[in-house]
């Protein structure tokens, strides 16, 4: 597993991620680490794009999930997974906003990081 950081503070993420085969998968925890949610992103045997997401109630990742999956598939063209959960007590609007500031971020570093490999 390969492992870096975004953000600072009470909003700081931690990226892990590990290719299995050719599809990628990356989890995204901030706070008290937990699966929140999931999304998926690829391609089926028709090449038809898919990108599902499912949170786990009253879990509010997904959308940052989504929006992770969506890049990292659109950028790699590979089936990618990502899982996440931020959980901060008492977040404010203005934490949230940083969170999915760190976590776009997070993804950028990461496909700079899998374009050198």
């Amino acid at each position: 597993m390969n492992t870096f950081e975004t953000g600072r503070g009470r909003t700081r993420l931690t990226f892990t991620w590990q290719y299995w085969g050719d599809d990628l998968h990356v989890h995204i925890a901030g706070g008290r680490h937990h699966i929140g949610a999931v999304a998926l992103a690829g391609r089926d045997p028709s090449g038809q794009a898919y990108l599902h997401a499912l949170a786990v109630p009253p879990h509010k990742e997904d959308q940052m999930v989504l929006r992770a999956a969506r890049a990292l598939h659109e950028a790699l063209g590979v089936t990618v997974c990502v899982t996440g959960g931020v959980h901060l007590g008492d977040i404010t609007w203005e934490e949230i906003s940083t969170v999915l500031q760190n976590a776009d971020e997070g993804v950028g570093h990461l496909l700079r990081t899998l374009e050198k490999e």
